[in-house]
């Protein structure tokens, strides 16, 4: 979506909330453009992934229970249970087929300020710290605490920014390091 603020408004408007400062002006200053893919290593969700942060579907959870391939996102009940959070990005496989949906998205905090990241998984409808500010996503930290809410996990250990043909490299010598255990 080209126009950032139209995004912002939409968003705002379907979770009845505002956007905090810092996440306003990470999409406004497109700072996403030099990130890479995500590639999360210690933690629940695990792999390497393209991201978009202003994806329509992320305004509508039905439409992005769809995109993501979660039959039953109708049925979470988010402001009961993630109130605290909207959908911060889409995930796609970087490595995997386009049909193939990745069940989980990242969400961002609108009550604290420094918008913590957490990774949002269909499977028990979880949500796994990722990183303790929207500072720390983008710098590659992964130092989250543990979370008080009834639906969270174990806080990711690490997560990179990589290019593309920089992962590829990194998986195939993870590769030949579990051949050579063999």
């Amino acid at each position: 979506m080209a126009d950032v603020r139209s995004f912002v408004n939409k968003m705002e408007k379907a979770f009845g909330v505002k956007l905090q400062a810092r996440h306003r002006k990470f999409l406004e200053s497109k700072e996403d453009d030099t990130l890479g893919d995500l590639k999360l290593v210690k933690g629940f969700v695990r792999g390497t992934f393209h991201l978009d942060f202003t994806d329509d579907a992320l305004a509508d959870l039905g439409t992005l229970g769809e995109d993501s391939g979660i039959d039953d996102m109708d049925d979470v009940d988010w402001p009961g249970e993630f109130a605290d959070y909207v959908p911060f990005a889409t995930m796609l496989d970087a490595h995997g087929e386009d049909d193939e949906p990745v069940k989980s998205f990242l969400v961002v905090s609108v009550k604290d300020p420094a918008c913590p990241v957490l990774v949002w998984n269909y499977d028990g409808w979880m949500i796994y710290p990722l990183a303790k500010s929207l500072d720390d996503f983008v710098a590659g930290v992964a130092k989250s605490k543990a979370l008080d809410h009834d639906r969270a996990g174990h806080a990711y250990q690490q997560f990179t920014w990589v290019a593309e043909d920089e992962d590829e490299d990194d998986e195939e010598d993870e590769d030949e390091d579990e051949d050579e255990d063999d």
